[in-house]
């Protein structure tokens, strides 16, 4: 079975893969697949998990900023 910790680490993966990619779209994509998990997390009480896929939508939308203006 898919773990949370597995889910982070797909996450933190594909985030580095789009960024090194120039996938400004992909990033927007996993933007909105981590504030879902936000929502699922927040929803079932786990503060951790939620600040973690907070961490990372954060991340995404920051990356994709930096590609938006050729940084």
């Amino acid at each position: 079975m898919l773990t949370i910790d597995q889910i982070k680490t797909y996450c933190e993966h594909t985030l580095a893969a789009k960024f090194l990619a120039g996938d400004r779209e992909g990033l927007r994509r996993l933007q909105l697949a981590l504030g879902v998990l936000m929502d699922a997390a927040q929803a079932a009480g786990d503060h951790t998990t939620y600040a973690h896929f907070r961490g990372l939508a954060a991340k995404a939308a920051d990356k994709r900023e930096a590609l938006e203006n050729g940084s």
